[in-house]
Formats: C-alpha cells, sequence, structure tokens
C-alpha cells in the first residue's frame, strides 16, 4: 500500500517500498512555554510523538508502517518479539497488529518490577498477545529460532522493531519535522534531544535530518546500556537504512560522513540500569507537567533530565531553539488495567501479582 507521506514527498522512487498507514500523522510540535520561563531559555519545543495513535502511541507505530507493511507483503499470519515482561514495544506491537489481523507472541524475560511493568503486563493480556516466560536470554533465542524454523507463517520482529526498515519511519518523521519548519510552525532548530534505547529514533532522526539539510544537532540521551545503545551501533542502524534507500534511488546522496557531527549520544542520565529511576527523571516529570506533558521515567524522564541539565551548565546557549523528542505514549492506560485480572495471565506470570517478588518503589 502506498501513501504520501513526507519520504515519499521528498523521494517519490522510494514508494516502492511498502507502507501501511498506522499513526496519526503529523504530530503536533509547540513551544513548552512553562519550562522555557522556568528555565530562562527562549525557545524549548516538544515534539508529541506520545499522539501518534489513540490507544497506545509513542515511537513504536511509527516503525510499524513500513515493517507491517513487510510483514502483508509476505504474507505473514504471526509476529515473534522480545523484550522484558513489561516491554513497551511488545504492547505497542500486540496493540497494533490486531489492527491487520496478526498475531503476535512475546518470549519475555524478567527485569526489576515495578507498578509500570505490571501494568504493562496486565495489558500485554488484554490485547491478545501469546505470553512466553523465558528463563535466559539464550534460551529465548533458541526458542524463537526453533518457532521460525517450524512455522513458516511467523515473522520476526528485533527489539524496538529497530531494524533498517523501521528506522524508516523515523527518516520519514524527520521529513514531517522539515515540512513543519517550512510552513514555519516551528524555527528551525538548533538542538533535538530525543531517548536512544533501541536505535532506530536516533538513527532515523540523524539520517533524515542531515538528507532535509536541517541544521539541527541531535542529543540522544541514552536509556539503555552503553554497550546496546552507543554512537557507534546508532550510526551503524543509519548506514544500513541509508543502503536500502540509495538501492530504491542513487539519487539520495551517500551522507554517511556527515552523521558523525551531526549526533552526540550521552549515557551521563542512564543511572546505571535499564528501567531504574533517577531522581533527575522524576525532577523532569515533574516540571513537565507544567506544560502538560506526561511523561515516565524509563525514557522520557531522563531525555528532558538531560535536556534541563544541558541548559542549566550552559551547554547550549539561551538563544538555541530546542527539541524535546516526546518519544513516550501518553495514552491511559488504566481502563484495560481495570479489566484484566492478572490470574488471567499464564500461570507463570503469576509470581509478578501475588508478593513473590518484591515491588520498587518508582519514586525511590
Amino acid at each position: 500500500m502506498s501513501g504520501e507521506i513526507p519520504l515519499f514527498r521528498k523521494y517519490p522512487k522510494l514508494r516502492s517500498i511498502p507502507w501501511v498507514s498506522v499513526i496519526n500523522s503529523p504530530t503536533p510540535i509547540h513551544k513548552m512555554e512553562e519550562i522555557s520561563k522556568e528555565l530562562n531559555h527562549k525557545e524549548i519545543w516538544v515534539k508529541r510523538d506520545d499522539l501518534t495513535d489513540d490507544i497506545y502511541g509513542g515511537n513504536k507505530p511509527r516503525k510499524y508502517e513500513f515493517v507491517f507493511a513487510d510483514i502483508l507483503r509476505k504474507k505473514k499470519k504471526r509476529i515473534l518479539t522480545l523484550g522484558a515482561i513489561g516491554t513497551n514495544h511488545g504492547l505497542a506491537t500486540t496493540v497494533h497488529s490486531k489492527k491487520f489481523g496478526l498475531e503476535t507472541h512475546l518470549f519475555l524475560v524478567k527485569q526489576k518490577l515495578s507498578q509500570h511493568v505490571r501494568e504493562n503486563l496486565l495489558c500485554h493480556h488484554y490485547f491478545g498477545a501469546r505470553l512466553n516466560l523465558m528463563k535466559s536470554n539464550f534460551r529465548r533465542k533458541l526458542a524463537i529460532k526453533a518457532r521460525l524454523f517450524f512455522d513458516k507463517n511467523a515473522y520476526f520482529v528485533t527489539t524496538g522493531a529497530s531494524s533498517p526498515l523501521g528506522t524508516l519511519g523515523f527518516v520519514n518523521a524527520a521529513f514531517e519535522l522539515k515540512e513543519q519548519i517550512d510552513a514555519k510552525l516551528i524555527p528551525e532548530p538548533d538542538k533535538l534531544f530525543v531517548a536512544v534505547g533501541s536505535l532506530a529514533t536516533c538513527a532515523g532522526l540523524v539520517l533524515g535530518l542531515e538528507l532535509a539539510r536541517v541544521k539541527t544537532q541531535i542529543v540522544g540521551i541514552g536509556v539503555t546500556d552503553p554497550s546496546w545503545s552507543s554512537k557507534k551501533a546508532t550510526l551503524n542502524l543509519a548506514a544500513k537504512t541509508l543502503e536500502i534507500m540509495r538501492k530504491k534511488d542513487s539519487s539520495i546522496p551517500d551522507v554517511l560522513n556527515e552523521l558523525e557531527k551531526r549526533l552526540i549520544v550521552d549515557h551521563s542520565y542512564f543511572g546505571g540500569e535499564y528501567g531504574v529511576p533517577t531522581k533527575e527523571a522524576f525532577e523532569a516529570i515533574e516540571i513537565a507537567k507544567k506544560d502538560y506533558l506526561k511523561l515516565e521515567y524509563v525514557y522520557t524522564g531522563k531525555t528532558l533530565s538531560g535536556l534541563l541539565d544541558y541548559i542549566r551548565k550552559e551547554k547550549i546557549s539561551k538563544d538555541e531553539v530546542v527539541v524535546f523528542w516526546n518519544s513516550k505514549s501518553s495514552a491511559d492506560l488504566a481502563p484495560y488495567v481495570k479489566k484484566t485480572k492478572y490470574k488471567d495471565l499464564p500461570k507463570g506470570f503469576h509470581k509478578f501479582f501475588d508478593g513473590t517478588i518484591k515491588v520498587m518503589k518508582e519514586d525511590d
């Protein structure tokens, strides 16, 4: 299915790459008036990718516009994917795959238990995911390989849907931002802050903004282990994505050498372990509420805490235009949580609710 998205308007030959409509786009962009006043900073803006979908938004659905199109083109019926038990990616996959008649099978490992993790687990079940609790990453890898071998209708989606195809969704997002700049909805940004988790969001933006000839420098705030979400890994994914694009349209310039200076990846706000809160993230969450933004402590809270710190330490001058890319869904999951009982989940997951495992306090 073809569509007139910003990427295809810029490079019509890329229309031969399968695409399906998944998100509400373009997502809004507006100035964060209260934060700008509080920090005495002229221009702090937010790109509202938390609003990509009414049920479950965030950054993942942008990737599915290309990933799901490939699944449908190959006539597959089942998605196999992975994450920790509270995976946002797994939940987003489950919610959106139903629109296309696809089953989602989640292969999950344990993580530190919080109320947010519990809520996501209940929503996995509510939206129809097939849940598999694995004892280790090694066993999970073997289980997925075996399933793919025996089930020819299965399709593997990597962590965060951060494949080169998924990354195309954020190359398109960069061109969406360029169109908003051209329409004078926002001044051309100097800096853009975004979470770096499974890489595709940051990789797609840095590649797309370079191709769009927007001056913006990307500051990626690492929210996963630095060995996973490094600058090198991000640029490698951008390179693989550009390769796909240039195979379809040789007129697309080879901009790889330009990406190095456009990208900063900073793990100073990570907190040492994935999913563990930091006091700076909680401060950022509270500040964001003044501009009516709903953030969380794993991704967006840490990303905004980095932006705040850069401004306070004068790593960004007062007259620079700064964008915070809000990449986590802000949709309310409470109605679905209330409709689901933990005992309806497979028995192996009951221990995450029955008091067997201590729940981490999210405001520690």
